[in-house]
């Protein structure tokens, strides 16, 4: 699937007469010791997933042609139940239940964005699950490039890897016991998206997006 995503960005950017060298701008986060915990359900496969207000720490603004801006994220109250996997043995654990939490960045420039994610499944295969989301924005301040990548209103994709499960575990392993687990975020990433309706830039940036998760997702897998 992430090469079909990655194929259908490539033509689309190439017929518009985008550089398909381009990268599309992203907010990379570090980092955190915490603040995540998994709890297994046993009988019904799923997993309970309790997100602490203030979990966060480093992050940098990255776009092209221009310095890196670090700055700081923070991640707001969240829990929420994923799983069973859809389909059966295919690793996808599909969020259910209030899968929302607030998100804010404020650079070290005074960029500055808030916005509100919805987590749409979790991915097992390793001892190391990754979040796969979508970030409304909702307010952004600060100079034409970080406000330019995120305009009020779009929505693009937000994804992070969790530090590993105790034992080297695995989430599939964890939704059939009962056992809780605290785990932080090893990394992520958050990517620019359009506002429904943009037209030509926002199908552009949307193919950045794409282009970026499945370049990210490719090296992981490397």
């Amino acid at each position: 699937m992430t090469r079909k995503l990655a194929l259908a960005a490539v033509s689309t950017l190439g017929l518009l007469g985008v550089p398909l060298g381009a990268q599309a701008a992203q907010i990379v986060l570090f980092g955190t010791a915490g603040g995540i915990t998994l709890t297994g359900t046993g009988a019904t496969a799923t997993v309970n997933v309790t997100i602490a207000n203030g979990t966060g720490d480093g992050a940098s603004f990255q776009s092209p042609g221009f310095p890196n801006e670090n700055g700081t994220y923070t991640l707001g109250a969240a829990t929420f139940s994923a799983g069973p996997q859809t389909p059966a043995g295919s690793g996808i654990f599909p969020a259910t239940g209030a899968n929302t939490e607030s998100f804010s960045y404020l650079g070290a420039d005074a960029d500055s964005l808030t916005g509100t994610i919805t987590w749409n499944l979790l991915q097992d295969g390793t001892s190391n699950p990754k979040f796969f989301g979508t970030m409304h924005v909702n307010t952004s301040s600060g100079d034409a490039q970080f406000t330019g990548a995120f305009i009020p209103g779009s929505n693009g994709p937000i994804d992070f890897t969790t530090s590993g499960l105790p034992g080297g575990g695995t989430l599939d392993a964890l939704a059939a016991s009962t056992a809780t687990v605290t785990v932080g975020i090893s990394s992520g990433e958050v990517v620019p998206g359009p506002i429904v309706g943009a037209g030509l830039p926002g199908l552009v940036a949307a193919c950045g997006g794409l282009l970026a998760l499945a370049r990210r997702r490719r090296k992981q897998t490397a």
